[in-house]
């Protein structure tokens, strides 16, 4: 086996052993302390096989055909990467109050923040709850970085730290006439903020009809009926009123969705 051997100016030695078989060549640096730069016209390099080294630098590209680059981190955003399978690929979902943990390693995330729905009202002529508003952003973290996360119960305001918050549908109106209907929450703070549906009303004002909840971004709003109603059925759904004086139904608790 050939060895081609590199000495500094003043200490240190490398040597570089090349195997006879072509498409093999291996060229390893200890990681604590190894550099391999490349200088070569234009700023080029290509090797056929694997490298394994601390750092790694060059003024152009580094190719491994038919190999493998293997590296514990990479550092720069990124921005100039081609070829490389994108998008976010983990999913928290928090349905309670807490706070969401940086593995450690991620740079940006996607946050979807939904307000609770409102409940729906009761007796002759009530009007459904509003669906929870919605506020969607892309957030660029720095690594470590923890957030806390608010979660709304029905009709109330989730909020994922200071970066963006939804307020929850508000309660539909309890019969007789006017039957005002619950409006829908509102996001805010997100790139994309959307407002939650209104509550119906009753058609006629009679205690044989019942007014359905609004939905909210991911719909569910509860339906009403003349003695019975149903809850909001997705998270931020408005409840639906009744018609009896019995009392309506819930709204659904909001959700805050991170994807990294």
């Amino acid at each position: 086996m050939a060895g081609i051997t590199i000495k500094g100016d003043t200490s240190g030695e490398i040597t570089l052993n090349v195997p006879a078989t072509a498409g093999t060549n291996t060229i390893t640096i200890p990681a604590s302390s190894g550099t391999l730069a490349v200088t070569s016209p234009g700023g080029d390099a290509s090797f056929p096989g694997t490298i394994s080294a601390g750092t790694i630098s060059a003024s152009g590209n580094i190719s491994t055909p038919s190999g493998t680059v293997t590296a514990s981190s990479f550092s720069g955003d990124g921005s100039s990467l081609t070829g490389i399978a994108g998008g976010f690929s983990n999913l928290d979902v928090f349905t309670s109050s807490g706070t969401w943990t940086n593995p450690g390693n991620v740079q940006k995330v996607k946050v979807t923040v939904v307000g609770g729905g409102g409940a729906g009202g009761s007796g002759e002529g009530a009007a459904g709850g509003g669906g929870g508003g919605t506020a969607i952003e892309i957030i660029p973290f720095p690594t470590a970085t923890n957030v806390p996360v608010t979660v709304g119960s029905a009709g109330g305001t989730s909020s994922f730290g200071a970066y963006c918050s939804a307020t929850g549908g508000g309660n539909g109106g309890n019969g007789p006439s006017p039957r005002v209907s619950g409006p829908g929450g509102s996001g805010s703070g997100g790139q994309l903020n959307i407002s939650g549906g209104a509550g119906s009303t009753s058609s006629d004002g009679g205690a044989s009809c019942g007014a359905s909840g609004g939905n909210s971004y991911l719909g569910g709003g509860g339906r009403g009926g003349p003695t019975t109603a149903t809850s909001g059925g997705a998270y931020g759904g408005g409840g639906g009123a009744t018609g009896s004086p019995a009392g309506g139904a819930a709204g659904a608790a909001g959700v805050v969705i991170v994807e990294y």
